[in-house]
């Protein structure tokens, strides 16, 4: 047995701190504190042999022995014990095995003598409401356009780029529903478009880790849930029949990839509804059913997309793990996935269980009979497949754009290193960019889930996976593009179309950094290449990611946008997120700040300005000809964020 902390400030063993207790006496009583959060679920360790974990709060126990899983089982069904009762857990214990295991547990502070923890009550009624005042004061749709992007950013983006900038499974966040409440509740992105809506808040009383934790759960929005029960499980229905057509090879077997599309699919449907050009669902006037549908299914998208890309607690799965009903519930309890930034889920148990039953196990949907005000309801089933089209053809921009981050924190390591190579012959200007980008180096390896070249590897495959499947499901509609694998259409490729550029900047850096005498040029080269191949991706991820975003615009009937879409609008994303201290600046944004120089790229050009009055220059790149001049004009030049 095992116990061990799971809390980051307290990683040491309290056995190994303070005054070693008194050995145990059978009649001593015991107290497991708040038993009904306690977590129990058997695991295969790192050579393949099962043990039984308990998660008890920032604890958790492992019993490696099979003769203690009885043992552990009955201990994770306690409140309040003698210790000598513990004998009869188990066929065969004595006295003199089960002492050590409780004396153990009580100096981790797993266990408590009852003498020194009072009867604790169980807190029920109301509770405050976690969120702060909502920033804004009016509602809004991403249908205004330009001037709302503008307004959150500084920035405008015309709608038809819509889908590059804000995840699929994050357009209908901000969008109100019948009951005049936001889509998106508590978790409404970005954060700035947030209302205010009356809610209640209530202490969450499910076992497991929610249990009486601080955060409360929105107990408005499980009403809403339990109201539309019926029609929302409907949905679900025909969604996953929908959905296995397209991918008949799901009917074998879930995998983790699988499970992440199906539940964009149906966030796509309410969503879809919001966005299409011809008859649009108006803002306010969205069924709850939907719109509570889309609320239950974020939730299962956003543990799927814990099992793919937070490789913190546990290590990430690959797309095409296998995996279960059984198994998502088990990981989403063990990695605190039914908790939030403000509250935890309110979902009860069953209906979580049979929410996953009707989605992923094909249960029978729950009876329901539409009454006329639910006409909407039947009208969503009728528009699935175009809705299933919008979240794949989104789905698939996503992956394009987002690839876009770990390849930058892999060109960050580069230019780092080669700056610091330089550093040691060079001076103070090349020392200064050297300190830098160190410092951001630092902080990506610290505070990153792309600290690592192999996580930014895993990430990098999970999205090309979900690029080609999304293909797949679009090819029998005759929506997909090019069928070539997403690593070899973003691949940097130098042309001599590009040697102007190339020389151009090398120059510039050489002009910045290096000595008059041009003695370490070749220092110059080395930092030129990493930056242009940076550039050469970014490129790449514009022109793969616009073909995308042509292909929804054309489905959903938006008209052709008029400028082009380029490096500096793919950071829109992160300027609605706001300020993050873990995140790294944006390398185009940090190129400026740090050396006065700006690459302007769009998916046909590239080019480099030198922003210093005294030595103006430009090189324009333009490998094809479509007739669209770049609007540098509309570049914004920003500070470090």
């Amino acid at each position: 047995m095992t116990p061990t902390s799971t809390h980051p400030e307290a990683a040491h063993c309290p056995m190994q701190a303070g005054t070693p207790r008194a050995l145990l006496a059978p009649q001593d009583p015991l107290v497991l504190p708040l038993h009904r959060r306690v977590v129990a679920q058997y695991a295969t360790d790192d050579v393949g042999a099962t043990e039984l974990r308990l998660y008890c709060g920032e604890q958790e126990v492992s019993f490696d022995e099979p003769a203690f899983f009885a043992f552990g089982e009955s201990l994770a069904q306690q409140s309040r014990f003698t210790a000598g009762s513990a004998t009869a857990w188990g066929p065969g214990y004595d006295w003199a095995q089960v002492q050590p295991l409780l004396n153990e547990l009580l100096q981790a502070g797993v266990l408590r003598l009852a003498s020194e923890v009072p009867q604790a009550a169980l807190v029920t009624g109301p509770r405050p409401a976690p969120l702060p005042a909502g920033p804004c004061t009016e509602p809004h749709s991403w249908s205004e356009g330009a001037d709302l992007m503008q307004a959150l950013t500084g920035r405008p983006l015309e709608l038809a780029y819509l889908e590059l900038v804000l995840p699929i499974f994050r357009i209908a966040h901000i969008a109100l529903d019948a009951d005049g409440r936001q889509v998106g509740e508590a978790n409404v992105f970005p954060k700035a478009l947030r209302l205010d809506v009356p809610t209640q808040w209530r202490a969450c009383i499910y076992a497991g880790t929610r249990h009486q934790v601080e955060r409360p759960m929105n107990v408005t929005a499980l009403k809403a849930m339990r109201q539309h029960w019926g029609a929302m499980t409907t949905l679900l229905a025909a969604v996953r029949t929908a959905y296995l057509q397209r991918f008949p090879a799901a009917q074998a077997g879930w995998t983790v990839g699988h499970v992440e599309r199906l539940a964009t699919c149906v966030l796509g449907l309410p969503t879809y509804l919001l966005m299409r050009t011809e008859n649009p669902v108006a803002n306010g006037a969205l069924h709850p059913a939907l719109s509570s549908l889309f609320r239950v299914t974020d939730g299962l998208r956003m543990v799927m997309h814990q099992m793919l890309f937070v490789p913190i607690a546990e290590p990430t799965s690959r797309p095409d793990a296998p995996v279960s009903s059984a198994q998502i519930l088990a990981y989403a309890e063990r990695n605190y996935s039914f908790h939030s930034e403000h509250g935890v889920c309110a979902g009860p148990h069953a209906l979580i269980e049979e929410f996953l039953a009707v989605l992923l196990d094909g249960q029978a949907a729950a009876a329901q009979s539409l009454d006329p005000a639910a006409q909407a309801v039947q009208a969503a089933l009728d528009d699935i497949e175009p809705a299933i089209d919008y979240a794949l053809l989104g789905l698939q921009a996503h992956a394009v754009v987002f690839t876009l981050w770990p390849l930058m924190a892999h060109s960050y390591e580069r230019l780092a290193a080669a700056a610091a190579d330089w550093a040691r012959v060079g001076g103070a200007a090349v020392q200064a960019l050297a300190q830098r980008l160190a410092g951001h180096v630092q902080n990506l390896q610290r505070n990153s889930y792309l600290a690592t070249e192999a996580w930014r590897s895993e990430r990098i495959a999970v999205y090309a996976d979900m690029h080609a499947q999304c293909h797949a499901g679009l090819a029998s509609r005759g929506l997909a593009g090019d069928d070539e694998a997403l690593g070899e259409q973003i691949a940097p490729m130098l042309t001599c179309t590009h040697a102007r550029v190339d020389r151009q900047l090398e120059d510039l850096l050489q002009a910045r950094l290096g000595r008059a005498d041009g003695s370490d040029r070749h220092h110059a080269r080395t930092l030129r290449d990493s930056l242009m191949t940076f550039a050469l991706q970014t490129q790449a991820v514009l022109r793969v990611a616009g073909d995308a975003q042509s292909r929804l615009n054309r489905h959903l009937g938006r008209r052709a946008p008029q400028c082009a879409f380029n490096a500096a609008d793919l950071n829109l994303h992160n300027r609605l997120q706001g300020q993050l201290p873990s995140r790294l600046p944006y390398l185009i944004d940090e190129i400026e700040a740090a050396l006065q120089l700006r690459l302007a790229i769009d998916a046909d050009s590239i080019q480099v300005t030198d922003l210093e009055p005294e030595v103006p220059a430009l090189a324009s790149l333009q490998p094809h000809t479509t007739g669209m001049v770049p609007d540098v004009a509309r570049v914004l030049s920003t500070q470090t964020q």
